[in-house]
């Protein structure tokens, strides 16, 4: 049989029909194509579920921002009417905890969720009349190691003190100049508590706080140095209001023991003390003199709110803090000193 025909001019034309061979290649060829096109289709697809989610969660953070100042708005207005405008209560309801005095409210907004933390600043540790001893206690109870307490303790007492001396772990313009960019020691009283920042030894997760996990592999949320400290009340007052302290501010009152600060935290948690006396009274606890002129209950008006907030339908968290200032004489009976939109989420959780 010939392999070929032959044309008009008694030429012979090849048969070019694919051999078995070269419909393999081509069939190979063929698939790697498909397996290329699917893999573009896949990363589009990839691509768009990524964007579509970014968005869904950008929504929910816009959302959460929105229910997280709707919160600071309504606890702000509770504030407000029970220093200025004691509310009738009925008898039954006379000895109720009021959330406002338990230092949590929550609430919901539409299918919004939230909570804000209130913390009287009578709560915390003035930054400007702390003593180095306290300061390690409190960097003691909060988790920081003592190599590093002491470089904080001796570097605050260095930023505000009027002197160019530093102590022995502190740091004075000699550090300071060093930095990129470098600055100069204040010298001088601190005028917020975000100045630590700039202090030699503190680390944004002192500051801030940071969660981790305990031996049970549970989440636990610490306190940084930023939720213990203030500029707001007066510097020559020495006490700490045992309604609004947390635990590392109790635990490192001078004679306080952990055992003690323990039974207090709890106590206020469940019930505000009332005086300073019930705290001896209806506690087995055996306080020292100088630590219980220490302690008090009174306030003195100024507050800080940490709302978190978040939608039902996400997970996206939005945590805002502000301190607040009640002050009959405003327009708004109230005045903010303090504004923060960009707080970590887990400090908008309680330890």
């Amino acid at each position: 049989m010939e392999s070929g025909i032959r044309n008009g001019a008694g030429r012979e034309l090849h048969d070019f029909r694919p051999q078995a061979g070269d419909q393999g290649v081509i069939l190979i060829a063929l698939l790697w194509i498909l397996v290329a096109l699917s893999v573009i289709a896949l990363s589009f697809s990839r691509e768009g579920f990524v964007e579509v989610a970014a968005a869904r969660n950008a929504q929910s953070l816009e959302d959460s921002y929105f229910i997280a100042r709707a919160g600071i708005a309504e606890t702000t207005y509770r504030l407000v009417q029970k220093r200025f405008f004691s509310p009738v209560r009925q008898v039954e309801l006379q000895d109720a905890p009021d959330p406002l005095d338990l230092g949590s409210v929550t609430g919901r907004l539409g299918a919004g969720i939230y909570q804000v933390d209130i913390q009287d600043e009578s709560g915390k540790i003035n930054l400007n009349a702390v003593t180095p001893e306290q300061v390690r206690a409190l960097a003691e109870a909060t988790g920081i190691p003592r190599n590093d307490a002491d470089i904080i303790a001796d570097s605050i007492m260095d930023w505000r003190d009027a002197d160019t001396a530093h102590r022995l772990n502190g740091a004075e313009d000699d550090y300071y100049e060093t930095l990129d960019p470098p600055y100069r020691a204040k010298n001088g009283h601190f005028d917020t508590v975000e100045e630590l920042l700039l202090v030699r030894g503190i680390r944004t997760d002192y500051f801030y706080g940071y969660a981790e996990r305990d031996p049970n592999g549970s989440v636990v949320y610490k306190y940084g140095l930023s939720r213990c400290f203030t500029v707001y009340s007066p510097s020559s007052r020495n006490q700490v209001n045992v309604n609004f302290a947390s635990l590392p501010v109790l635990q490192s009152i001078p004679g306080m023991t952990s055992e003690a600060a323990e039974m207090i935290y709890n106590r206020r948690l469940a019930k505000p003390f009332k005086n300073t006396q019930e705290i001896t009274r209806d506690l087995p606890v055996n306080l020292a003199t100088t630590t219980r002129t220490m302690l008090t209950t009174d306030q003195t008006g100024v507050f800080t709110l940490t709302a978190s907030a978040h939608s039902e339908r996400s997970k996206a968290r939005r945590v805002i803090r502000t301190v607040i200032r009640l002050d009959r004489g405003e327009k708004l009976q109230y005045r903010t000193l303090y504004w923060n939109e960009n707080v970590p989420d887990y400090e908008g959780r309680k330890p």
